[in-house]
């Protein structure tokens, strides 16, 4: 069994989050794959590129840090890659600033752009 990574998401302004469909482009453009709608019933988009696979699902709480990322980028990768693969995603999204950012790893907050972990 692999290790989990998941990306809480949220826009870097004070804006409301825009829609599933505007946001998945933007960060596919990021990432460099294409993110197509897999699920309808659970809106997710799914897209893969050489060493990871991701989905990309709308997923608000009314608490943090989920209200400010309210979107989720589920990652896979080949066992033993996983936690260098998520450090290497989260800073491409960080390295744009157009994104607010949390890395778990394992459920457990790792590196975060705009929420302190020590709040996790």
């Amino acid at each position: 069994m692999g290790m989990d990574v998941d990306l809480l998401l949220g826009t870097a302004g004070p804006d409301m989050p825009p829609s599933l469909e505007q946001f998945a482009p933007e960060v596919a453009e990021v990432l460099g794959v294409e993110l197509v709608e897999v699920s309808s019933s659970r809106r997710t988009f799914f897209g893969q590129s050489e060493d990871f696979r991701a989905w990309l699902a709308f997923h608000p709480e009314s608490e943090e840090p989920s209200l400010s990322h309210p979107f989720i980028l589920e990652l896979g990768a080949e066992m033993g890659t996983e936690a260098e693969v998520g450090a290497r995603v989260f800073q491409k999204l960080a390295d744009t600033r157009r994104f607010r950012v949390v890395l778990l790893l394992d459920h457990d907050c790792v590196r975060s752009t705009h929420f302190p972990c020590e709040d996790w």
